[in-house]
Parts: structure tokens; sequence; C-alpha cells
């Protein structure tokens, strides 16, 4: 059960997600930071149709992590309105294993995003995440950029 510590900073909680859960791999902190019926909504194509409880929330990163051993997350801007934590983030990683069905490239990716986090009783309860899925897919040679046809 996730402790409900009423006083945690939302932002540290933050912080912890990116840096502890993802960067370092350390899936532990799931079951520090998120409620027990957190829910993780981001893009279809590059992510599970379900995603709820921390238990979801580690295989997630496990996949991730086991697709782009080398996935790193840099948050850029972090703004914060009582319970809600918004956060523009850029990530990069090498295209090493499977991922959702998509054969490993071998090739790199850097993409920008934005996750919305919802913060209640020092627990995260929900995650909004969005990043261009295209451009990743294009970077990492899965599907190719269309030709101009503006020439």
């Amino acid at each position: 059960m996730n402790a409900t510590d009423s006083t945690a900073d939302p932002a540290e909680l933050v912080r912890r997600w990116f840096d502890e859960l993802f960067n370092r791999g350390e899936l532990s902190v799931a079951d520090e930071i998120l409620a027990d019926d957190v829910g993780y909504d981001g893009p279809q194509s590059l992510s599970p149709s379900e995603v709820t409880g921390p238990a979801d929330i580690k295989a997630y990163v496990e996949t991730y992590q086991t697709a782009f051993p080398d996935l790193y997350y840099t948050v850029e801007h972090t703004t914060v309105t009582g319970g809600t934590v918004v956060v523009r983030w850029s990530a990069m990683g090498t295209h090493e294993n499977d991922l959702f069905g998509i054969e490993p490239t071998g090739e790199g990716f850097t993409v920008d995003g934005v996750n919305m986090f919802s913060v209640s009783d020092g627990v995260i309860t929900d995650v909004s995440a969005q990043w261009d899925t295209l451009k990743m897919v294009q970077e990492l040679g899965v599907v190719s950029a269309m030709e101009s046809t503006f020439d």
C-alpha cells in the first residue's frame, strides 16, 4: 500500500517519476509515489491500451527501458498549481529491443513531450502524457518522412 503523506511536495513526486523511476529504473519507487489506482494515459500508438496501478506502470517502464536501454528524460520546465503538475520534458534513447511489436532499428531518437500529473494525499493519482510519436518513429527509421510536394 502506498504512503499517503499529504505534506509530500507534488513537484518532488514528479521529479522522482522521471529521475528515479524512468531514468534509473528503480521500480520500487512506483510503490512509494503512486496511488494504488493511479491511471496513465499516453499516446495510443506507443502506449498500452490500459495502464492502471503501480504494477502496470512498472511493466510500462520496463518495456521502454528494455527497448531503449539508454533512455533518458530531461525535465525542461515544471509548473505546479495546487495538486496539478505540468512538465515539459525531452527524452532520448537508442532502439535496441522490441517496442510493442516494433523490431529494433539501432537508431536513436530525441523527442519533446508534456505530462500532466494529478497529486492527492501525497501520491500521484493520474498521469496524462503526450509526445510527438510520429517524429519518434521517423527518427527510429520505422516510418519515413514524406517528401515535400511543395517544391
